[in-house]
């Protein structure tokens, strides 16, 4: 268990055999704070940038744009 929270944007995908969704499920309850990007059916473990989905490309880019995180934990589709 983790000693604080971290306001930080975790972003995953369900798919990946690498980076496991339930890993970022349990990080996103050890950090209320932050928000959980899922994105929904990717298979791929580099999802921003990389493979050109508007949807993360879009919120990440808000975020390092502003600083803010969602109001809430969003989901895109791959």
């Amino acid at each position: 268990m983790l000693d604080h929270d971290i306001p930080a944007l975790l972003v995953n995908a369900t798919g990946d055999p690498r980076t496991l969704y339930a890993g970022a499920e349990a990080m996103r309850e050890q950090w209320p704070s932050s928000r959980l990007l899922t994105v929904e059916g990717a298979r791929q473990h580099g999802l921003y940038g990389e493979f050109g989905n508007a949807c993360v490309d879009g919120r990440v880019n808000a975020y390092l744009r502003t600083g803010r995180l969602p109001a809430h934990d969003l989901t895109c589709e791959a």
